[in-house]
């Protein structure tokens, strides 16, 4: 096991422990299969159907700022999260990792309840939620520049990928909350890339 990961495991123990405990209040039949549902949203065929759509919306004059800002967010997010960040810490599931802890007996009853199954690659961050709050984060924030103030609406979103991911077990919480960092802040840059390439609302720049 990696340092990095080691010292993750012991630095958020209290809390990841304490965020699963909070979460599965909530894990039934109805928001474990929203959660079967959700994990799609993080998966590659949505890494594909995103930066497809973002590729299409950077054609119209009138979209191009939002597919620049998408684009732009979904590549910050990707790099770091799954060519930088995942193999340099090189974070084990917490189905792994737990066996060898006190929480481990708590773990495995939601886990079985939450009908996971193994994934196969390293937990810290959350692909699934970096993805969603990278991509959402950016078209909420060009699109409230444009004076769409409802567009926050749209982190709805994400959120409920990232709870998802907790409630269906997979990921530490501390995974999901570093995903969720990761994409706002790769969100925030396709945002910036975006305004400062496309300054009007007509996508035109000057």
């Amino acid at each position: 096991m990696w340092k990095g990961s080691i010292a993750l495991n012991s630095l958020f123990y209290g809390f990841d422990t304490a965020v699963y405990t909070f979460f599965w209040q909530f894990q039934n039949s109805v928001t474990v299969g929203i959660a079967d549902v959700c994990q799609h949203l993080g998966d590659t065929k949505a890494f594909i159907v995103y930066l497809l759509l973002s590729l299409i919306l950077c054609f119209p004059k009138k979209t191009r700022r939002y597919g620049v800002a998408m684009v732009v967010a979904f590549l910050v997010a990707f790099l770091l999260v799954n060519v930088i960040i995942k193999p340099s810490v090189g974070r084990l599931r917490p189905y792994v990792t737990l066996k060898d802890t006190a929480f481990w007996d708590t773990y495995q009853t939601h886990w079985a309840k939450a009908g996971s199954h193994l994934e196969d690659d390293m937990s810290f961050p959350s692909g699934h939620t970096s993805l969603n709050f990278s991509v959402f984060t950016a078209l909420a924030a060009v699109l409230i520049k444009d004076k769409k103030k409802w567009a926050w609406v749209l982190l709805i979103i994400p959120i409920i990928v990232a709870i998802t991911r907790i409630i269906r077990c997979v990921h530490y919480p501390s995974d999901v909350l570093g995903g969720m960092i990761i994409g706002v802040f790769a969100g925030l840059i396709g945002y910036a890339v975006a305004k400062k390439r496309f300054p009007t609302t007509s996508g035109i720049s000057k």
